[in-house]
């Protein structure tokens, strides 16, 4: 049985969810992972056919593994910045 680490599917959802703009999958963060082209390709993908969904985006890459890592560590990248963020946001208050 593979098991799933309730606390980091929470961190994600929340920041799918939650994020600001400068937190989020944009453009040039797609071309920094995929390069110029293929980054383009998948952004359109993200932002236009698959609305932002990220399981849907996931199952985009069933057949390319080493991109859908990519992708998850980009996605990791992002919740990093959203999660010291947060911190340095309740630190201030």
């Amino acid at each position: 049985m593979v098991t799933m680490d309730y606390r980091q599917m929470l961190v994600v959802s929340l920041w799918q969810y939650n994020h600001h703009a400068s937190e989020g999958l944009t453009l040039p963060l797609f071309q920094e992972t995929f390069g110029e082209s293929c980054g383009q390709h998948y952004y359109e993908k993200w932002t236009l056919y698959f609305n932002r969904n990220l399981w849907d985006m996931l199952a985009y890459f069933r057949s390319e593994e080493e991109n859908g890592q990519k992708f998850c560590n980009m996605v990791a990248r992002q919740v990093e910045l959203y999660l010291h963020n947060r911190k340095q946001t309740t630190l201030k208050n």
